[in-house]
């Protein structure tokens, strides 16, 4: 009989879960975390509330283990947020505002969207957020915690929603900005992969040619001697150099991209790229309107949700991500807490369109300026449009005309040996 009853424990034992809570205790409302042992979620809710407890949360031991593996709570909140990319961050906020509008509490919000996530990383830092509201943090406070996951745009909106009372319709506005923005990243990327990938295929195709197919005309190259045309003498010398230098050629490579990268991230560097971004004669045109959509949809959304206009600069200094907006921003900030006009700051900077300019002057003195903003950031979304498209069609046939020019003077340069050998072989020669 003692087998069998020790067998009925173990059984017992093992159909219990160990659940996570957070809770209040009714007298005082403090804070009280730990975990209890039951059949299941609703048995956990009941004996937490037969210990007289509030409860904020009640979670299977999921988290608990994942705390225990995780020495430093900050750090697992690090790997958690890592999983939230900016597509979820979209996803995150119109779910949110849906559920919302309909009149579901943020908390229960936060929870039903973890339960349908579909990483499992995500779902717990969602339930790391839902933990953090319900203990009476703001919502706006929590997000920015993470910075790198939530955009400082996104987190000044949420604070004044939550001044105004208004979360669900800045929550739907500010997924539509950040869905708009996420859009146009892509289309940059797609306009600088195309590029990108002729060059790699480019480059590919003369390796290939010089390394692989070349020494198969060598013996015909030796017949010749002294005789072969100077760019097949250049060919043959490079293609062997090539194919027996490369502890020459490796580490000077290597070297190059080493310092490139070095000097990249140097503030000399930043200031290089960032000028070619907005001076180059294709590309540029495009960043300038990537820019100018940036800081003007920023602009406008927060300025008609009531943020103050230094912080709505500062914010853009982030949104821009260029040392020369920077420098406007820095300068705009300084003009805007000595009471001045920003319509003039502008002005100084050639890189911000005239009509702009003048839209904002305008805007300032009527005081319409986030509707004046907006309807700027609309044209430049157009323009951005045509750039992006104008910039593909230029780029395309430029790539394609430099492969063949390449790609044909290494053809000619083969041939020619044997357009001579031909013309020595007719008779008179």
């Amino acid at each position: 009989m003692v087998p069998a009853a020790a067998d009925k424990s173990a059984a017992i034992a093992a159909s219990t879960r160990k659940f996570t809570y957070r809770a209040r205790r009714s007298e005082g409302g403090a804070l009280v975390k730990g975990v209890v042992e039951a059949h299941d979620h609703a048995a956990a809710v009941r004996e937490l509330r037969h210990q007289g407890l509030a409860i904020l949360s009640v979670e299977l031991g999921d988290m608990a283990a994942a705390v225990g593996q995780e020495s430093d709570p900050a750090r697992l909140r690090r790997r958690l947020s890592r999983a939230m990319s900016k597509d979820d961050v979209v996803s995150f906020c119109q779910q949110l505002a849906v559920m919302l509008r309909t009149g579901v509490p943020l908390a229960e919000s936060l929870d039903t969207y973890a339960e349908q996530a579909s990483k499992k990383d995500v779902a717990e830092f969602v339930r790391l957020i839902r933990t953090d509201v319900c203990e009476g943090e703001d919502f706006s406070t929590v997000l920015g915690k993470y910075p790198r996951v939530f955009p400082a745009l996104l987190v000044s909106l949420m604070r004044a929603a939550e001044a105004s009372g208004k979360l669900d319709e800045m929550l739907a506005r500010v997924s539509k900005d950040l869905s708009k923005a996420r859009r146009t990243s892509k289309q940059i990327k797609g306009a600088m992969m195309y590029p990108a990938i002729m060059l790699i295929v480019a480059v590919l195709a003369v390796v290939i040619i010089m390394v692989f197919v070349l020494p198969k005309f060598g013996p015909l190259f030796k017949a010749q001697g002294d005789r072969l045309p100077a760019p097949t003498k250049a060919l043959v010398w490079l293609s062997s150099f090539l194919r027996t230098g490369w502890m020459i050629y490796g580490p000077a490579l290597a070297a190059i991209v080493g310092g490139t990268w070095w000097y990249a991230r140097t503030e000399a560097g930043r200031i290089t790229l960032d000028t070619l971004k907005l001076r180059m004669p294709v590309l540029g045109h495009m960043f300038r309107c990537l820019y100018l959509v940036r800081f003007s949809s920023t602009m406008a959304t927060l300025l008609s949700a009531g943020v103050s206009l230094i912080d709505v600069v500062r914010i853009c200094r982030e949104v821009t991500g260029n040392v020369h907006y920077t420098k406007l921003w820095i300068l705009l900030e300084d003009r805007i807490s000595k009471g001045q006009e920003i319509a003039p700051t502008f002005r100084e900077f050639d890189f911000v369109p005239r009509n702009v300019v003048a839209m904002i002057a305008s805007g300032e003195k009527s005081g319409r300026l986030s509707e004046v903003l907006e309807h700027a950031a609309t044209a430049a979304e157009d323009d951005l449009d045509i750039a992006v498209k104008s910039t593909t069609s230029m780029v395309e046939p430029i790539m394609i005309v430099g492969m063949g020019l390449v790609v044909g003077g290494i053809a000619s340069a083969m041939l020619l040996p044997i357009f001579n050998m031909s013309k020595n072989m007719r008779p008179g020669h």
